[in-house]
């Protein structure tokens, strides 16, 4: 079957009640749907349509929405999470480390080079990698 302009226009409005409002899987899911209509044979729209919406489910289109805003968000938090922890630390065992060090105590050293390694190869990653993502999102 092949599809018209205006058949693409009304898959999208559908998306778009559905309640998917992430641009780029609303065109991962018109690429597919437009895709399994077209495999279909016969010249009837509505008819594949259907059949095509019938192989997600009832609120399957949201349902995905759904699923895919969850595992976006939770890898993020979870990031946001282990970045804010390992500044934490790395800022508690720099602030040891000096108070140690102003107190001729011992453990300033170890303190200080936790500090430094927990700074460098764990909390700055994640913030420029964070960063990143929230600059190439907009």
């Amino acid at each position: 079957m092949e599809l018209l302009d205006c058949h693409i226009e009304r898959i999208k409005g559908d998306l778009e009640s559905h309640g998917v409002t992430m641009d780029k899987l609303s065109d991962s899911l018109l690429d597919h749907i437009c895709c399994a209509i077209e495999e279909m044979e016969g010249d009837d729209f509505e008819l594949a349509y259907g059949q095509v919406l019938e192989r997600f489910g009832e609120e399957g289109i949201r349902r995905i929405q759904e699923e895919t805003t969850n595992l976006i968000y939770k890898k993020e938090f979870a990031m946001k999470k282990t970045m804010y922890i390992l500044g934490y630390f790395a800022s508690m065992f720099a602030v040891t480390g000096v108070l140690c060090k102003m107190m001729h105590w011992p453990g300033a050293g170890p303190s200080l080079l936790l500090s430094a390694l927990l700074l460098n190869f764990g909390f700055l990653p994640l913030y420029f990698r964070d960063k990143y993502k929230q600059s190439i999102s907009r």
